[in-house]
């Protein structure tokens, strides 16, 4: 056998196995997925901190202002997602039988 040779399968576009054949993920998706994941938690646990006050932590002021911040992020969340797909051109197959 000669030194260097490829003794790996030579598969179709079809044969990949990538997901069983419905989705091959183009270079540099993986790392745009970590950084869409990281924006989408550093988003939520930077909503806890936006606001500055004196009042301890356990203030029902506080605890309020903080759901608020909460439910405003988890209320754009779906964005984020949304976003991470038209920006990443991954589609969703609709045949489940197929």
């Amino acid at each position: 056998m000669a030194e260097g040779e490829d003794l790996s399968p030579k598969l179709s576009q079809e044969e990949q196995p990538y997901g069983h054949g419905d989705f091959i993920p183009p270079e540099g998706l993986c790392w745009l997925s970590v950084l869409f994941c990281l924006l989408l938690a550093c988003s939520y646990v930077g909503s806890l901190y936006i606001w500055k006050s004196d009042l301890p932590r356990d203030h029902p002021t506080v605890i309020k202002r903080r759901f608020t911040s909460v439910l405003v992020v988890s209320g754009l969340s779906p964005l984020f997602v949304w976003a991470w797909k038209e920006f990443t051109g991954v589609r969703v197959r609709t045949d489940a039988g197929a």
